[in-house]
């Protein structure tokens, strides 16, 4: 039987955002350590679930530690990586007494810390100095990671999300939980190798049924086939609003052979995504040039894609760019989702079909719209926890399967219907709107604050839909944020 310490800090970071994340943030969405950590994942499709059923199959001796996940937002205080660090550190010693035989980490590959720019090469570099190293360390990741020399360095095995929108995150922490298995069992050690072009691609750009990625995947996958040593071939496109040194386009393989023979099977792969850096960059028209077009379909649902305001890519949720256009088109049965705690409890402070001033959105920054005030009638009033509708959805490698937007209400301005989140909470599922009483099949339009993870649940059921520019720091021209840290030159930027 062997011994396995699992543990886990997943968060996507937005370095341009003003507002830092803090330890609150990973409470409110999990934070969780011991059993209770492993009664909350498992049978999930999380990567952590994956990852633990393939311990229980196994038959290993789990020491379950600090497993931590929140929505992506700004800069993580450097208190959350020193509080997971303290616990697993203790976790590692008791361990490690008791004999340890491998370490398995569900992280995402592109936390960044205030003192630390690459958090998982850090974390990673922790581990790796408490246990040593003859013991395999075996971690999953997000297909947006930044990839560093540290985590090559100090990790055995990575593996990573092969589909954006992520319905594949369990299968990526089942495969992590194999390979960790596999070489426990026959004593391989396998290293890891990593090619980066020197290209950022905008999120908008890094769909996986969409070109270029869909080639680079299948790359990925014939070099598998091709060349049995490669355990693992991750194509990363990257985080691009992390501006650290190690942003940007990562190849990076797990292999049981020669590094030098890894790398240079991966060098094509990291050439053409050099070349193909337009296409992962398409730039979004203007919300006013987008909507005389949807218009012109008389029925629908029609969805407004918004980058601009992507909550998965950690902007604030609380743009107005698609309210103001919905209503300036005087657009009816419609719908936006808008994260706004303050308006929130301004509508559970009245009742159902009350009517009142409400100022909506616009609160955290100047970059993502004005706040409006509107008047509205308050609809329906909830505690905001829905269960997925999809258990693949692209949230499940968040949060699993159940889902709290914290209290919430939905309001109605003319022929928009609000729905106001404490919490919040990406697209990326349609229980987000049915739990709240707002059938998304019957919509004429609606506004999809999302790049790419929205397009699992809404594209089937969308008659047409439009990416639109609204002002926001998910903006997919990446020419307009000022980058001080990564590492140049680097396409499109030079």
């Amino acid at each position: 039987m062997k011994s396995v310490l699992i543990a886990g800090l997943v968060h996507e970071t937005h370095t341009f955002l003003a507002d830092a994340t803090d330890i609150e943030r990973f409470r409110e969405m999990v934070w969780r350590r011991g059993s209770e950590m492993l009664d909350y994942c498992r049978g999930d499709l999380s990567p952590m679930g994956g990852a633990l059923e393939v311990a229980d199959a196994a038959g290993w001796k789990i020491y379950p530690s600090r497993y931590g996940a929140a929505m992506p937002s700004g800069t993580v205080d450097d208190d959350v990586l020193e509080a997971w660090w303290s616990e697993v550190e203790r976790d590692l010693d008791g361990a490690l007494a008791a004999g340890l035989d491998g370490v398995l980490l569900v992280l995402h590959g592109a936390m960044v810390c205030t003192s630390f720019p690459d958090a998982e090469g850090e974390l990673l570099r922790r581990v790796r100095g408490k246990i040593g190293l003859h013991i395999p360390i075996a971690a999953d990741l997000d297909l947006h990671a930044n990839f560093s020399p540290a985590m090559a360095q100090h990790a055995t095995i990575f593996t990573g999300y092969r589909e954006n929108p992520h319905t594949d995150a369990r299968d990526a922490g089942v495969r992590a939980a194999r390979l960790l298995d596999g070489v426990m069992q026959s004593g391989l050690r396998p290293r890891v190798v990593c090619v980066k072009p020197g290209a950022l691609y905008a999120p908008v750009g890094t769909g996986t049924t969409n070109e270029p990625m869909r080639s680079f995947e299948a790359t990925a996958r014939a070099l598998e086939l091709a060349h049995p040593e490669l355990l693992e071939v991750c194509v990363l496109p990257g985080f691009s609003y992390a501006d650290i040194e190690c942003a940007g386009f990562s190849l990076v393989a797990t292999t049981a052979g020669e590094l030098a023979h890894a790398r240079k099977l991966l060098t094509p792969l990291a050439e053409a995504a050099l070349e193909r850096v337009a296409e992962g960059n398409p730039l979004d028209p203007s919300v006013d040039s987008a909507l005389p077009e949807a218009l012109k379909y008389t029925e629908g649902p029609i969805g407004l894609i918004e980058p601009s305001d992507n909550i998965g890519g950690g902007t604030p949720g609380d743009g107005t760019g698609i309210l103001q256009a919905l209503l300036r088109y005087e657009v009816d049965n419609a719908a936006v989702v808008i994260n706004d705690p303050e308006a929130v409890r301004a509508c559970h402070s009245v009742g159902f079909g009350d009517r009142l001033q409400l100022a909506i959105g616009g609160k955290v920054d100047r970059l993502h719209g004005p706040t409006l005030t509107l008047d509205v009638e308050v609809e329906n009033l909830t505690d905001g926890k829905f269960d997925l509708e999809n258990p693949n959805s692209h949230l499940a490698s968040l949060v699993g399967r159940h889902v709290d937007m914290g209290p919430s209400a939905v309001v109605r301005h003319r022929g928009v219907r609000i729905l106001l989140t404490t919490l919040k909470t990406p697209p990326m599922d349609l229980g987000q709107l049915r739990s709240q009483g707002i059938v998304p099949e019957e919509l004429y339009m609606v506004g999809i604050k999302a790049a790419v993870s929205h397009k699992a649940a809404y594209d089937p059921i969308l008659r047409a839909s439009f990416y639109v520019d609204t002002p926001g720091l998910g903006s997919s021209d990446l020419r307009r944020f000022t980058y001080r840290h990564v590492s140049r030159p680097i396409a499109p930027l030079d």
